[in-house]
């Protein structure tokens, strides 16, 4: 079986070296064996290099960068083999990295798709054996050994993986639009969609300097990359009826991130709020900006990417509930502030998202610990109007509504549950506000 090296370089030579050596040193039949070098218009000496130390890469040369994406697309057009390696430019492998990763792949079983054990450069850590994805969108590889040798994964890692050349490109390869950051979660969605499978091997070895080429971009940048594609490959690949649920909450909480990184006081925007200063925004505005900027340029999109998903959907073999098991960690709760964490926990009860992907449990712990960080802050309330109803009578009318709260409160939760408990509070006390202004 002749295989097609795939390796996209950047201003990499410094790697270079260590990557041809361990790709000399393999252990497999030189004469079924590819490279291709995809150079992304490199400023440094990468091309020299490879043309004067290893002539026996195939290089492609570009103008310009394209990205991670495109380039594999490209090269996959012009490879002669049946199966393509992608390999970063800042790796080296274990001498068995071919032969051990194609013995996974078993087209006649539906496996076409296999994704590397990879491990730090000194091989004392794990930094991809199988990896989880959040329901948004946000993956997070495994740094331990939790997949089984050979079982099923949902994505692999785009910088060491074996699959198919046929079935990657009648995939689509990797989307063009993602330049980088998550386009290989979207590619294992899509196989497993289509029917395919792809799986862990572990005994296939590569060992990674770690993000030696997206290191070199402004951290804003990728995050943009990161939180745009999430949202993308989640509208893309879940079935309509999920969709329909998922993207609201989606779009919902990106908004609730982008006023929370900004440190915006809704209360300065509301009329009944004595507020005779301006708008003030932290220090922090940037990162929320990031996710307006997002969500501007997908519904700018939306058209195209609703071409996409169209495609995909059209290509379904698989439905959702035979793929959402390998999600492994689906409400893994991606930020730290406790607003958020509200909001979250009430949008999967009211969209049944605990019981799409099995979790009730998990939802019933977020609850229980919701009820008592409020508990906390009611007490702190409740401490206060105390301290106040001593040194001021006529606010014990105060102290009168809050206990008739507390009572509604627990009536409420007993009867409804405590997400609409909360809502019906949180309604009681915005009105008592008003009144009172």
């Amino acid at each position: 079986m002749k295989v097609s090296i795939i390796i996209v370089n950047y201003n990499g030579s410094q790697h270079l070296h260590d990557l041809f050596r361990s790709i000399r040193e393999l252990e497999f039949p030189k004469e079924q064996l590819e490279v291709i070098f995809f150079d992304n218009g490199s400023a440094d000496d990468s091309l020299e290099k490879i043309s004067q130390e290893y002539p026996e890469a195939r290089v492609l040369a570009n103008a310009e960068n394209l990205g991670f994406a495109p380039p594999h697309r490209i090269a996959a057009q012009k490879a002669k083999g049946e199966v393509l390696a992608f390999l970063n430019n800042d790796m080296k492998v274990h001498p068995r990295w071919v032969s051990e990763g194609l013995s996974y792949l078993k087209p006649d079983q539906g496996v076409v798709c296999a994704g590397s054990r990879i491990l730090s450069w000194d091989g004392k850590s794990i930094d991809f054996s199988g990896g989880s994805l959040q329901y948004l969108g946000y993956a997070e590889n495994f740094h331990k050994d939790i997949v089984k040798d050979g079982a099923p994964v949902l994505f692999p890692c785009g910088g060491a993986m074996f699959i198919s050349r046929e079935v990657f490109l009648e995939a689509g390869c990797f989307d063009d639009d993602y330049f980088a950051i998550f386009e290989d979660v979207d590619l294992g969605w899509r196989l497993w969609i289509m029917g395919y499978k792809v799986v862990m091997a572990r005994r296939s070895i590569a060992y990674h300097k770690g993000h030696a080429t997206l290191d070199t971009r402004n951290e804003v940048q990728k995050r943009y990359l990161m939180h745009k594609n999430a949202l993308v490959t989640i509208i893309k690949n879940y079935q309509d009826e999920n969709l329909s649920n998922i993207l609201p909450a989606a779009l919902s909480l990106a908004l609730k991130r982008a006023l929370l990184f900004m440190g915006v006081d809704k209360r300065q925007f509301y009329f009944w709020e004595d507020n005779q200063g301006s708008i003030s925004l932290t220090k922090n505005s940037i990162e929320g900006l990031l996710h307006l900027v997002v969500l501007d340029d997908v519904f700018g999109e939306y058209e195209h990417i609703a071409q996409k998903r169209a495609l995909v959907q059209t290509r379904r073999i698989l439905q959702d509930e035979e793929i959402l098991g390998m999600f492994r960690d689906p409400l893994r709760n991606i930020m730290g502030f406790r607003e958020y964490f509200w909001q979250e926990t009430a949008l999967t009860g009211s969209t049944g998202l605990h019981k799409l992907f099995q979790r009730e449990e998990y939802y019933r712990e977020n609850l229980q610990h919701g009820l008592g960080i409020a508990r906390q802050e009611l007490s702190r309330i409740r401490r206060e109007i105390d301290r106040l109803t001593l040194t001021n009578p006529d606010l014990k009318t105060i102290k009168a509504d809050q206990e008739s709260l507390m009572k509604k409160f627990d009536r409420r939760r007993k009867e409804k549950g405590m997400v609409e408990a909360l809502r019906d509070s949180f309604a009681y006390c915005l009105e008592r506000v008003r009144k009172r202004n």
